[in-house]
């Protein structure tokens, strides 16, 4: 009876009678709509789902002890939603079993959201060609919302399942077209701002540094609109890198010291020790050998004490080896690269072999290790220092036709690059 059901809807919403009458009825006409002994109009019966957050089918469903109340299935998906935008999704397998996705009693904005949970636990599981099609059916439902909020995440996974599956063209599309919905609709939230920073991490990421730097700004200036400090750390990294890569140190030095800044505010965890490890490789960069080697060891023993588990965790030996063969600890830093190089698909393992091998003068097996660098998966922009060591060698070995050769690779590589950069 629509009566019980009311009832039952307003029991699972911990609410009173006057509670849920107040504003829209009197407590006594509705206790009289919960004995059956009034039918209440449509309007009335509208406001009342409004107000237990259920829609009008809801209150033509038999209430069953063996069956879950659809309210408490709305809630159970807004409790997974917020799992997933706080990044806790050790907590949603249980749910994710249930495939509320296939009830057809849920709404499209529940249907939608629910594929959208999907897919971000399946990209967190590395699972990224079933996460792909969570996301695509999620937005094909979201994107004929009038609330773009959905649209925005459904777009802003899809990039980074197509980075991940090195599509960097696609990725970039994905988030571009977000931005571009979320200006037109004038989205002023921490939505945006995540949008902001992963394009302006890809855009990193290609070495194209200063699109990356525009839009690591606009974001913290959102953020400094939104009076919060939404992935602030990651901006002040990203940007940190970027002026880096531009040889602009100053300013590197700035945005690491800032991202540290941000990481010290909270628990120890592995954006710490990757943020002072960044910090590190600048002062290296600058012959702070000093200075950047404490960074480098103090990041090197937090992970060894928390022992985090993260893909980058290997960098931070690998850092700790480059920072070493700088201060001429070529053994310790070999007794790194032993168990850190061949983990490296981009090839900077590799490269630091060879930078060893040439402090000790054994040139043909440093040669082998620069081209062996050269073979790995990263950005065009980092090969050129290894095509400069190589040119460098045979200039040693009196070789000055290969030398020469090397050195027009390199500025053949950069003159590609450059356009993109800029």
């Amino acid at each position: 009876m629509l009566g019980q059901r009311i009832k039952a809807l307003r029991n699972d919403a911990n609410m009173t009678q006057q509670e849920l009458a107040e504003g829209i009825i009197s407590r006594t006409y509705l206790s009289l709509i919960e004995q059956n002994t009034v039918y209440p109009s449509m309007n009335v019966l509208k406001k009342l789902s409004e107000r237990l957050n259920c829609t009008l089918e809801d209150f033509t469903l038999e209430d069953s002890d063996k069956s879950v109340s659809l309210l408490s299935i709305k809630k159970e998906i807004k409790w997974a939603e917020n799992q997933v935008i706080v990044s806790n999704f050790s907590k949603l397998p249980h749910f994710l079993e249930q495939h509320y996705e296939n009830l057809n009693t849920l709404s499209k904005e529940e249907q939608a959201v629910t594929l959208w949970i999907n897919a971000s636990y399946l990209f967190h599981q590395a699972s990224y060609e079933e996460s792909e099609d969570y996301a695509l059916r999620a937005k094909a439902i979201a994107e004929t919302f009038k609330d773009v909020t959905l649209h925005l995440r459904c777009l802003e996974l899809l990039g980074q399942i197509q980075f991940k599956k090195d599509k960097k063209d696609e990725a970039i599309s994905y988030l571009n077209e977000a931005n571009k919905i979320a200006i037109f609709e004038n989205v002023v939230s921490t939505d945006r701002v995540s949008i902001l920073t992963y394009l302006a991490q890809f855009y990193s990421r290609i070495g194209e540094y200063y699109v990356a730097i525009n839009l690591s700004n606009e974001a913290l200036d959102l953020n400094q609109k939104l009076n919060v400090h939404y992935k602030a750390i990651e901006l002040e990294n990203i940007l940190g890198r970027s002026f880096r890569a531009l040889k602009k140190r100053d300013e590197s030095e700035y945005h690491f010291n800032r991202a540290v800044m941000y990481c010290e505010l909270s628990e120890i965890n592995f954006d710490y020790i990757g943020s002072i490890s960044n910090l590190a490789l600048l002062l290296n960069e600058l012959k702070r050998y000093d200075e950047a080697y404490q960074l480098i060891k103090n990041a090197n023993d937090l992970l060894d004490k928390h022992q985090f588990k993260h893909p980058f965790a290997k960098y931070i030996r690998l850092h700790f080896a480059e920072i070493l063969i700088n201060k001429g600890e070529l053994n310790a830093a070999m007794g790194i690269l032993d168990e850190y190089a061949e983990q490296d698909e981009t090839g900077y393992g590799f490269e630091l072999v060879g930078d060893v091998l040439y402090k000790r003068k054994d040139y043909d097996n440093a040669l082998k290790y620069y081209h062996k660098s050269l073979e790995g998966d990263d950005i065009p922009f980092y090969f050129i220092e290894a095509l400069q060591k190589i040119a460098k060698i045979y200039e040693l070995k009196g070789n000055y036709q290969k030398s020469n050769e090397y050195l027009k690779k390199c500025i053949k590589l950069y003159e590609e690059i450059t356009p993109n950069m800029i």
